[in-house]
This record gives structure tokens, sequence and C-alpha cells, in this order.
């Protein structure tokens, strides 16, 4: 029987919806499936992550008055709004201890909550205090104040983050103070905060601005109100647990807005504790992600990567070391990590602000990867701290080179809004397997390096001997004046060859071996002794010393080698430099046109006008003048022709990447090109292969040094490589 019209069509309508609610409910499933398995990604890839913690990006760039310290209480770094409120500049409270200027008696409460923090370092916490006004001699009063203390977790040790605001007699309890620090109001970031049991109490302009619910329509309300309902009870379920064991939550949220559009936000949930351990508030803080959302490629780049700088972050560098160190056991290769930390970053963020310092970070970056070889990896740890992992580097000699390097292209200006900047950068390391077979250990050993190479006044390398602890010599200064008296201090030669590879000079390169730590790196005692005056009578017995070798080479056949020596610019400034050199070449006999004082470009631009005129007055003389590390300074080309010189030396970060980059053989073309239309002779530095020095020869360089042509060596070694044969005598 053929069933009416009239009935017929209730009852397909009726199939559709069914069919319709069918498909609706498989894709749901397979929404909370892919969504599960992205919650997974974000929480073990990206929750520790400095660039992924929306509240401590917003407090980094906001107006909230902040004390960053380690988890003893010293205080490492004091932004520029807190100055008004201690009475100090940012930088004089940097290395003291905070219980230093908090009262006896709230000492022991504050020990507490640090230590209740480490234990679980995604918690937050609130207390009042009081804390000592400082006129940056001693305190000099005490007012009280509320403080939320906000962790960090950094690559293998927790810093707080200390938010100061002035505390007012008239909020009865810790809840209502905390809504007085007006959190993130300049902030693109919304903000929701809400008691224990998740009533909301407070909000920002911009979760109005995102959501479109103004503060008074949500007050007393539960955050379930903004819910798309896109999430399943495992999700809330993972959520709460994570927040109540870690203290702690990062990840993304699909929220409904006043309007009912469906959003993405990505969210970082705090819970904030009291004095005692009890949980008072959580503090919701979210980005809206609506415009910007990411596929599954940009999210692994989000959890691996720094979002300011693009360097890896922290969990791509530990992922990375695994690996390598994993290798390196299989392989019997090795493995260094280099720590770095800019030395004046903290007093141009706090003097230019947020946005300058970042792209001040932003070029640091851009550096640091122009810097490292093929397969190494550059990565931001923390604000102002980077890490270089070198693969395979373990001889003292490359590790120096390497951050020789880096030292040199972080300590050229940056430009950042019309301002030029000088950063630098101090750096230690610590190598695999003689200072430690795991990431932690390694790091903890380059980390004290770096730091003792900050006492040497910044801008700086230490490496970490196994053998003897240069970090815990305080009076290395003392020794390096010592050094010659002790027949500590010697000289090695590396060779010059010209393009047909024949021997035409010779670099003397000096050297220090401690009585007690063995071996230390000219890029550690060579700052210090410009720091303690030690570089003039060290300066002057590198030059006698080497025009004494140099009259021996002559004697033994190597009648036209010239002798290259390096001077700084503390030298040049010296009156009575000239004279000196004057009479060392006398005592020694030696033509001065064989001898070639090398000053880097960057310190030859540092000179005072005097130091120029000497090196002028010398040049006068015969004697030959070269800019070393060529291409590393500010400004080279616009200042080179007020250089009296006559050789350009170009600098090794030029010639590392000639076999494989047109880009660096466009480079050292122009440099070499440069030299030959000026009339100067030019000499490559850190030649290495063959094919580097094919290039190079092809390019019309004239001179040619490094490993490949001769590594520094004694002055036994040398003539016995390269010392004349003499002619047979006739029978």
């Amino acid at each position: 029987m053929t069933p009416h019209p009239s009935s017929a069509a209730p009852n397909d309508l009726r199939n559709q919806l069914y069919r319709y609610a069918q498909d609706m409910q498989e894709l749901m499933e397979q929404h909370s499936r892919v969504q599960a398995r992205y919650q997974a990604v974000l929480q073990s890839q990206g929750r520790a992550s400095l660039s992924n913690d929306l509240l401590l990006v917003g407090i980094r760039e906001g107006l909230t008055p902040y004390l960053v310290t380690d988890s003893s209480g010293m205080i490492a770094q004091v932004n520029a709004c807190t100055e008004p409120l201690l009475g100090a500049p940012g930088p004089g409270l940097r290395g003291l201890s905070l219980m230093q200027l908090v009262p006896r008696a709230q000492q022991q409460t504050l020990v507490t909550v640090l230590a209740q923090l480490v234990y679980m370092n995604g918690s937050s916490a609130i207390l009042q205090c009081q804390i000592g006004l400082y006129d940056g001699v001693e305190v000099d009063s005490i007012c009280q104040f509320d403080v939320l203390i906000v962790p960090l977790q950094t690559y293998a040790k927790v810093e707080f983050f200390w938010l100061l605001h002035p505390a007012n007699p008239d909020m009865p309890d810790a809840l209502s103070a905390l809504q007085q620090f007006n959190l993130l109001n300049d902030s693109g970031f919304g903000l929701l905060l809400t008691d224990a049991s998740a009533a909301i109490c407070a909000t920002n302009p911009a979760f109005t601005r995102i959501t479109g619910f103004e503060a008074s329509e949500v007050i007393g309300r539960n955050p379930e109100l903004l819910s798309a309902g896109r999430h399943d009870d495992a999700f809330y379920q993972s959520f709460w647990s994570e927040l109540s064991t870690l203290g702690s939550w990062s990840g993304e949220f699909f929220n409904r807005r006043k309007g009912g559009q469906i959003y993405p936000e990505w969210k970082t949930v705090k819970a904030v504790k009291n004095v005692t351990g009890d949980t008072l508030a959580y503090l919701s803080v979210f980005a809206d992600g609506a415009h910007q959302r990411v596929d599954t490629d940009q999210l692994a780049r989000m959890a691996y990567h720094d979002t300011l700088t693009g360097l890896p972050n922290r969990r791509l560098l530990e992922d990375r070391v695994a690996q390598s160190l994993s290798q390196a056991q299989r392989d019997g290769l090795g493995l260094s990590l280099l720590f770095i930390d800019l030395d004046r970053f903290k007093p141009i963020n706090d003097k230019f602000g947020h946005e300058v310092g970042d792209q001040v970070l932003q070029e640091v970056a851009r550096r640091l990867k122009k810097s490292v070889r093929q397969g190494d990896t550059a990565a931001r740890v923390g604000g102002d701290e980077f890490v270089i992992m070198l693969q395979g580097a373990v001889r003292a000699a490359d590790v120096e080179s390497i951050a020789s390097t880096v030292l040199t292209k972080l300590g050229a200006p940056i430009i950042v809004g019309g301002h030029k900047l000088l950063v630098g950068a101090s750096i230690g390391c610590a190598r695999y397997p003689q200072d430690g077979g795991d990431m932690v250990t390694l790091l903890k050993h380059a980390d004290r390096s770096m730091y003792a190479a900050k006492r040497f006044g910044g801008n700086h390398f230490c490496l970490h001997e196994g053998r003897g602890d240069l970090n815990g010599v305080a009076n290395l200064g003392h020794d390096l004046w010592q050094a010659l008296e002790r027949n500590e201090m010697h000289l090695v030669y590396q060779p010059q060859v010209t393009a047909g590879g024949a021997l035409c000079g010779c670099e003397a390169l000096l050297r220090w071996t401690h009585g007690a730590l063995g071996s230390v790196l000219p890029l550690t005692f060579v700052p210090l002794a410009e720091a303690t005056g030690a570089i003039l009578p060290l300066g002057d017995w590198v030059l006698d010393s080497a025009c004494r070798q140099l009259k021996q080479f002559q004697e033994a056949g190597l009648h036209q080698l010239t002798m290259a020596v390096n001077v700084s610019a503390r030298q040049l400034n010296d009156p009575d430099f000239p004279n000196r050199v004057c009479q060392i070449l006398l005592a020694t006999g030696i033509a001065p046109h064989l001898l070639e004082l090398e000053v880097t470009e960057s310190e030859a631009l540092l000179c005072e006008s005097d130091g120029q005129q000497r090196l002028q007055s010398l040049r006068a003389l015969g004697v030959k003048i070269a800019v070393d590390d060529f291409g590393t300074g500010f400004s080279s080309l616009s200042r080179l022709h007020t250089l009296p010189v006559d050789r350009l030396k170009i600098d090794q970060s030029f010639v590392r990447d000639l076999a494989t980059s047109l880009n660096a053989r466009a480079i050292s073309q122009c440099f070499v090109s440069l030299g030959l239309a000026m009339g100067l002779e030019v000499v490559a530095e850190g030649v290495e292969t063959s094919e580097q020095y094919q290039v190079l020869t092809n390019q019309g360089c004239h001179l040619i040094q490094g490993y490949f042509t001769g590594r520094p060596m004694t002055a036994q070694a040398l003539l016995a490589q390269f010392k004349p044969v003499s002619p047979a005598l006739p029978l």
C-alpha cells in the first residue's frame, strides 16, 4: 500500500533529521579525539616554556613593578617600574638578597613560601610583607606591600617574579588585595580572576574586548558561561587534575563570545595560594586566537620554538642535546654547550622599554644563528639567556674560535629606533665527556663558567676546566701580573703563506700555562689583562720575544719572514708605545718592514686620535699595520679610509662557509676586491679546508692563514716544517 503523501513528508523529514544527528554525533566524536590529541601535544611540549606562559609574557610587557630572584631570594632583575617604589635604580639592587630588604621576623615566611613554590613550581602565591626602601647604600625605611609571586621554570632552576603593590589598609583579605594589582590592564591579553570556588571576581579591559561581556555581567558567575560546549568531561578532568597537581595549566580552549560566535583562545591558568599553601584564587590569562588559527606544523613550532626570536626553546634544546649525547656515547664523539648571558641587556630594557628590548633580543638571535655551524643549535632558554650546542666540538681551540666569533658579533653595536646600543655577552662552556654526561650537569658547569666570565668584566669567555675550577680562583688577575716572573708565558707561531703555498710570515700568539690551572685560554686572560692593565708589560714582552725569535728565524735562513704581533687599543693609547717599539727594533736588529702590528677593527676605531697618530708614526717608520677581524666591526667601510693600514685580515667567520655558500663567496670577494682597490694586501684567517683555500686564491687573496696551512706551533716546529733546504755542494 502506498503511503499517503501527507504522511510521507513528515517521515522523510524525521529520517533526514535522524541522519543529520548521527552525522553530527560522529563529527563531535572525531573532534573530541582530535582535541584530546591536540591538548596532549600542547601539554607535553609547551607548558614549561616561558614563551607559552601568557601571564609571564604579559608581566614582562606590562607596567607592574617586579623583582626577579632565584630560589634563595637573590635579586637578578628589577624592572624600571620598581624604582619609584624602592627609591633605587634597578641595577643597584641586582646581586642583593631580598632577605636584606625585609624585617627578620618575615624572612622565615618568605623562605617557607619559596620552598612551597619550588615544590609546586606552577603555582603562584599572594602575601603581604614589609620591604625596605633602598637609598643606594642601605635600607632607608620600611613600606608595606602586597606581593604576588609568580614562578618561572628555566632549564635547571626556578626563578621568581615578585610583583609589588603598595598595601591598602582598606583591603580586608588577600583575595581583595590581589584584585588591586590591576594586572595586564595595559595588555592585549584577557584576564579572568576567580575565587577558590571558581566564582569570577575581576576581569580586565581586554576580557571585554575579546568576549563582549562587561565585568558587571560576569562578576560572581562561573566561567562556564563562556563555554562553547566543545570540550568533553575527559578534557575538564585532565585540566583540573593538572591544575591541582602542578598549580598551572597552558593550552587551548574553545569559548563563546557574548554574540554567540565560537572562538579559540590560548590560555594560561595559575592557582594562587596564600602563605599556608591553601588555594585562594585562580588567575586565567588568554589570547584571542580566532584570527591566528594554527595548523599542526604551526602548533609544533609553538611548542618547540621561542615566540619572540624564533630560536629553539628549552624543550627543543633538551631533545637535541639528548639525541646528540646518545650519538656521542655511541660513536665516541664530543659535544659542547655554550651558555650565553647578555651583559648590558637589563639596563637597556629598563631605560628604553620592552619594545626596544625585544628588538635587541631578536637581533641577538639573528647574530647567533649566523655564528653557528650547520648541525649546531642556538636556543633561547630565558629572558636574556641563550645556549649554543656544538656537536663534536671538544677541542679547546675549536670552542674558543666559535666563542670568539660569537663575542665579536654580539659586541658590535645594535641599532634600534635610532639608538646605538652596546650589549655584549659573557659566555661559559662545558664539554662532554670531560665536564659531565648529561644536559643538567653540563649546563650547570657552563653556567658557573659564564658567571666567572662576568667577574672578568663581561664580553668574556670561560671554559670549564675539569682539573682545576677556574671559577674558584679569586686572584687570577694578580697571578697574571706575576706570570712573566714565573716563566708561565710563551709564544706560538701560526704560518702565513702565499697563494702558491710559500711561507712569507707568521703571527705570534701568546699562551699562558698557569702553575695550578694549566692552560688558560686567551679569551680568558686577554680581557683580564686589558682590565687590570697587565696588557702593557705583557705587550712589551710579546713584542720583544717575537722580534728576538724573528732574528733567530733569519739566522736559520728565513730571511724575509714577517712577524705579526697583536696590539690593543690600551697599548696604542700609551704615549710611550712608539718609543718602546723603536727600542725593541734597535735592540734586536729587525728591519721595521718585517714587523707587522695587528689591531682589531673595533679597537682601531676605539683608539683616541693620538692613538691613531701613533699608528701613523710607526707606519712612517716602516712598520706594517694590519686591521684584524675585518668585517666584524661597526661602520667599517665608512671609517676604513681614516686608518693608516697596509693589510686587511678577513675574519674567519666569513671564511667558514666558503665551500658551500654563494653568499659567503660574494662577501669574501667583496673584501678582497676592496683591499685590491685600496692597494692593501689581504690575509684570510681561519682557512681550514682545501676548498676554502682554492676559493680565496682564485679570488685574488694574497695570504692564507689557518689550520689548513699550519696550526699555531712552537718556533722549533715551524723551522722543521718550513726551513729552506741548503743547496748541495758540488763534488
